[in-house]
């Protein structure tokens, strides 16, 4: 019996000038990986961006029923505030929902790249749907960090999923993820402190349910070493590399610059802005650079992304959550020095990157050190996925 894999991705199948992050480098990875899975994407799915109409083709509503009305996305995925955001996030459920209980759950696994955005996790695991979900995110935790200042902590309010009188966009975050867990046959995370995060928040998760998977570089493929860039050979060239957002902290990069004396540099961000508040944070980063050799490059991807981080002399992950790092596997391919806030992702110099007068002399001191040899970090993530998928499909209950 062939088994069909459903892989449902919020953010696949857009082009690489949408700066979506790391849910849409791992979705592209794998949709490149396995071109014989069926995906459920918002293109597969006759939704249409902000450039080609106004609006969502209707949906079959789950239950049967057609909704005749028009949903409409009146922006990009990365210009929406928190509401319209969630809002699509509902409309991806109906639809990726629908799409998958037209499959016979016997003959299909469902591989899920989102939790807020993924399917109905409890419908589809009491119809015997069986689901493996890849984090790139803890949902709760992230809330907790940067919407809640940290007054509460993960393991609090990931209890909240009881409280059933919760706004619509807060149960995207608790409901929705503790559900994802209680479903889910496995839970991919990709690194083990994200792993340990899960556990403590939901005590009765199966340690053996979660799976660390390290990416390593997924823009290996993307191109060999280009040519030159216009930066001289004398200049110090430090780079980041990431959507610009508040919580990325580069500003935090900023105020180490002030620090920095008569050193002769050259800081590159390299990123556009994206999700909620990332304009207003564009705005505050260019004022903090005014006057420094700093230099806003936007979104880069390719070939000239990859001449830039073999042209960098230090990348630096100020960042004050990652679950991963992506971007700082890239440069550790292309041989950079790493400087990184003591994130999940955080490997290199580590740093806190909130002392400024620390990571400034951090960078001064990576200065003077060699450059060192690239890391190829490839990994063998496909070929995992592909041995969990089997095994949840042929596990007994």
């Amino acid at each position: 019996m062939k088994l069909t894999v459903l892989y449902t991705a919020a953010h696949a199948q857009f082009p690489d000038t949408e700066p979506l992050g790391g849910g849409k480098a791992v979705a592209d990875y794998l949709c490149r990986e396995f071109p014989d899975w069926t995906v459920l994407s918002p293109r597969s799915l006759g939704f249409r961006d902000s450039s080609e109409t106004r609006g969502l083709r209707s949906v079959e509503a789950v239950g049967g029923r057609r909704s005749r009305r028009s949903a409409p996305l009146r922006n990009a995925l990365t210009e929406m505030n928190e509401w319209q955001y969630a809002r699509f996030c509902r409309q991806f459920e109906q639809a990726t929902t629908t799409a998958i209980l037209k499959h016979d759950p016997a003959r299909c696994v469902v591989l899920t790249n989102d939790i807020s955005e993924g399917p109905d996790f409890a419908m589809l695991g009491a119809r015997g749907y069986r689901i493996v979900s890849i984090w790139h995110v803890d949902v709760v935790e992230y809330f907790t960090k940067f919407y809640l200042r940290g007054w509460v902590r993960p393991e609090t309010a990931a209890r909240w999923n009881r409280f059933r009188w919760l706004p619509d966009w807060l149960k995207l975050v608790f409901h929705k993820q503790a559900d994802c867990v209680r479903w889910s046959r496995r839970l991919i995370v990709p690194s083990a402190p994200m792993r340990e995060m899960i556990l403590q928040c939901y005590r009765n998760c199966p340690t053996a349910k979660t799976v660390v998977m390290p990416w390593g570089n997924l823009a290996a493929h993307a191109a060999a070493r280009p040519a030159v860039t216009p930066y001289p050979d004398g200049e110090f060239v430090i780079m980041t590399l990431s959507r610009l957002s508040p919580e990325k902290g580069i500003e935090r990069l900023l105020y180490a610059l002030r620090h920095f004396g008569t050193f002769h540099y050259r800081l590159l961000i390299c990123g556009a802005p994206a999700y909620m508040k990332g304009h207003r944070y564009e705005r505050k980063l260019r004022r903090l650079a005014a006057g420094l050799p700093v230099e806003f490059l936007g979104h880069v991807t390719g070939a000239r992304k990859a001449a830039l981080l073999h042209r960098a002399d230090l990348f630096v992950s100020p960042s004050r959550h990652e679950s991963y790092g992506l971007t700082i596997a890239e440069a550790e391919a292309a041989g950079c020095r790493i400087i990184s806030h003591g994130h999940y992702g955080a490997t290199g110099t580590v740093v806190d990157c909130d002392d400024p007068v620390a990571l400034a002399k951090a960078i001064r001191a990576a200065a003077q050190t060699p450059r060192p040899s690239p890391v190829t970090t490839t990994g063998h993530a496909a070929a995992r996925i592909k041995e969990l998928l089997l095994e949840v499909a042929s596990a007994t209950e």
